[in-house]
């Protein structure tokens, strides 16, 4: 082959290139085009400019409207445990900062240290800082080391005979009760608490034992709560009991049975069953130990009793699963050897079924009919 041969073009392919070179000529054209097109605008930041300054403006008043707001707190020395809502909103603080810091006091929230107090929800650095000299509590927190706190001046206590089941806010405040105090009172007595001794009374949240001393002579309550003592009876453990028949009292009569509660629970499952057709089915009662069936089983007896029985003839798979030995499935099964082979003519037909057990048939067997 001639080298010629590489750099011959048949008259298609100059076509395709000229028009190639077209293509491309146009495009460098149009690039240099655009650029021309152009124009030069200046961007106009002056109104930008003017509400910058005016936002800038804006902060500067605010900070000017804290720093008067600052000067107008009525500043005091306090112990943050113990002052009213009315002097925490003299502090400065708002009414959802207060309520914050009651809902902490309720829950036995307290503060220990000043810097305890600038967790504070929503408390600002600036504010804190103005309030620390005033807090009557010690910088720091030693363990092991009772902390020298300042006291606030004590109300005036006066003291009279109360019942604290009874008695009026007013009447608690009198006692030298702190408000936190008086409200968590009054929430336990809206739930339903109450004092039946004076030892109950010395329970009340924040109530010290000096304090309490002090109150000890004027509460018109017992001392302590007086328990009822019932006459003790000797049970006769040799006593026989009908498991399918006895009531709740007469079952508290077994050995290790010692409430209606528990003998209840053993009805119970007597009822769910359809009655026991053998003693050994109490260990399957709910909590029954060995240690206590074998102490009653000597008084356990099964008198003339025939239980609740189902008719598998007419029962659906629902109605079988209700019984507490027969699952879902075993029930199902029951259910389709009839649809497939007719009524059963023996409980014993039972057996054939491939999902039923021996141990589960024994078990089943009592309670099934096919009347």
């Amino acid at each position: 082959m001639n080298i010629k041969d590489y750099f011959s073009f048949t008259r298609g392919e100059k076509r395709g290139t000229a028009v190639l070179l077209i293509i491309i000529i146009l495009l460098i054209i149009a690039n240099f085009s655009v650029d021309l097109l152009k124009t030069s605008t200046q961007t106009d930041f002056s109104e930008f400019e003017t509400e910058i300054n005016a936002f800038e403006k804006e902060i500067k008043a605010n900070k000017n409207s804290n720093q008067k707001t600052e000067i107008e707190i009525d500043l005091f020395e306090f112990n943050p445990n113990t002052i009213s809502d009315e002097k925490w909103k003299r502090l400065g603080f708002k009414d959802w900062q207060i309520k914050t810091i009651n809902n902490y006091k309720a829950k036995g929230g307290n503060w220990k240290t000043k810097n305890d107090v600038a967790k504070i929800y929503g408390l600002e650095d600036s504010h804190f800082e103005q309030l620390k000299p005033f807090i009557l509590l010690p910088d720091n927190f030693e363990k092991g080391k009772k902390q020298p706190f300042k006291k606030e001046k004590q109300q005036r206590i006066n003291y009279f005979n109360f019942n604290p089941n009874t008695i009026s806010k007013d009447e608690w405040k009198q006692l030298g009760f702190k408000d936190w105090q008086i409200k968590t009172i009054f929430n336990y007595k809206s739930k339903g608490g109450s004092w039946k001794s004076k030892a109950d009374v010395k329970k009340i949240y924040g109530l010290s034992e000096t304090d309490y001393l002090k109150l000890e002579p004027y509460i018109l309550l017992p001392k302590k709560t007086e328990k009822k003592e019932y006459p003790k009876t000797k049970k006769d453990y040799t006593v026989k009991v009908d498991i399918n028949t006895a009531n709740a009292k007469e079952l508290t009569n077994l050995k290790g049975i010692f409430s209606e509660k528990y003998a209840a629970i053993i009805i119970k499952h007597r009822d769910k069953l359809g009655g026991f057709t053998s003693k050994e089915q109490l260990k399957e009662v709910w909590n029954m130990t060995p240690e206590t069936y074998n102490g009653l089983i000597n008084q356990v007896v099964l008198g003339k009793y025939e239980p609740k029985q189902i008719n598998i003839n007419n029962s659906s798979a629902q109605q079988l699963q209700t019984h507490p030995y027969i699952d879902w499935k075993t029930a199902n099964a029951i259910y389709k050897y009839r649809k497939a082979n007719g009524n059963y003519k023996k409980i014993e037909e039972v057996k054939k079924i491939h999902l039923i057990s021996k141990k589960t048939y024994l078990k089943i067997a009592p309670y099934l009919t096919i009347k």
